[in-house]
């Protein structure tokens, strides 16, 4: 009998490096050194491994900064698949080659999930850095996981920048013959945090991306919004072909995230540790207090909701982030209802959209003088 705890999901953080510099990129790390690698790949190897020794997980999910930057990426699977377990892969499809395409293969991956937002180069390199072709490179990151028969799900950053291309894009999915993807509405938390002015969509920019999604999901593509679409700003009954996610920490669905420096955190966007699997045992970190108590606070906002338990308020990663306040109110929801935040957002979108979050305005190379 195994009586070890089961859980859902470890996201495995592999490396801080990417090949690209995202805005939308919630690792609070992103500034660390290029080349940077985390944890050295022994390490990294006998982490992954303590962990999937003491929790029983149904899967892995291989994220970064960019799974195939790093070199050890096919030892990790081969401690994946010794553990009975197949991985997912979360990549922008830049450094796919045929040959890592290839060798992937044996390996048998659920998927591998490539990000594009926006059906031309413009678009999509003004949310993921302009000047290397990055859209091209995507694209045929693609094309080639494809031809050797590596299963490839797509994913669409929704932000104020493309919500009104959201049809296109994903007309652009479908011509690649991806037909199962990830609407994951823009969360500002961690890097992304400095990026809200920017980018964060309001609720009108979601209407309007759903509704141009639902014919897509009415002829058989499935999408599935990933982010927190709270209930207050949406009504999703509206959309009935579309798969809608909600906050899963302390549920049967919660994605632990295995960081860069061996810590468990609640998922890949929070920054707050549980502790290190280095130092502790990864069920005792699984179980800690702390995780079933996330679910018993939510903003004072949401107290009259009915679907206050479920909802939490929305992304609270991206509370911390932007207010400084880790159970407060998602910045999606509070940029309407929060007139401290909508004028630091408009003041900022009048100017250079310089907007530095509260809760990391310490870290930030932004003088306070130049703060909108």
């Amino acid at each position: 009998m195994d009586l070890r705890p089961k859980r859902y999901a470890l996201a495995v953080e592999l490396t801080p490096y990417c090949n690209q510099k995202c805005a939308y990129c919630y690792n609070a790390w992103r500034d660390d050194p290029p080349g940077a690698q985390g944890l050295a790949g022994g390490e990294l190897l006998r982490l992954l491994d303590k962990a999937l020794t003491e929790v029983s997980f149904e899967h892995v999910t291989l994220t970064g900064g960019e799974p195939f930057a790093r070199p050890e990426l096919f030892d990790v699977l081969a401690v994946v698949r010794r553990h009975g377990l197949r991985a997912l892969i979360i990549s922008n499809g830049g450094l796919v080659t045929p040959e890592l395409a290839s060798r992937l293969v044996a390996y048998d991956p659920y998927f591998v999930q490539v990000t594009l937002n926006g059906p031309d180069a413009a678009l999509h390199e003004a949310h993921v850095g302009a000047g290397h072709d990055h859209f091209e490179k995507t694209l045929r990151g693609i094309r080639c996981l494809r031809e050797h028969g590596v299963r490839v799900s797509g994913c669409v950053v929704v932000t104020r920048k493309n919500a009104h291309a959201l049809g296109d894009t994903l007309a652009l999915f479908q011509s690649l013959g991806v037909a199962d993807i990830a609407l994951s509405r823009f969360s500002p938390a961690g890097y992304a945090s400095e990026h809200t002015a920017a980018l964060l969509p309001s609720r009108g920019d979601l209407v309007r991306a759903l509704t141009l999604a639902e014919p897509y999901g009415q002829r058989g593509m499935r999408l599935q919004v990933t982010m927190p679409v709270p209930p207050c700003m949406v009504d999703t009954a509206l959309f009935p072909s579309l798969r809608f996610s909600s906050c899963p920490i302390g549920t049967a669905q919660q994605e632990f995230a295995l960081g860069p420096k061996g810590e468990l955190r609640h998922c890949t966007l929070h920054t707050e540790a549980l502790g290190s699997v280095a130092q502790e045992s990864a069920a005792v970190l699984v179980e800690s207090p702390r995780v079933a108590a996330y679910r018993d606070v939510t903003p004072a906002f949401c107290a009259p909701c009915a679907h206050r338990e479920s909802c939490l308020g929305g992304c609270g990663a991206a509370a911390a982030a932007v207010s400084g306040d880790p159970r407060g109110l998602d910045p999606v929801v509070a940029q309407h209802v929060d007139d401290t935040l909508r004028q630091r957002l408009l003041a900022a979108r009048g100017g250079t959209e310089v907007f530095v979050p509260v809760g990391r305005l310490r870290a930030s190379r932004t003088p306070p003088e130049a703060l909108p």
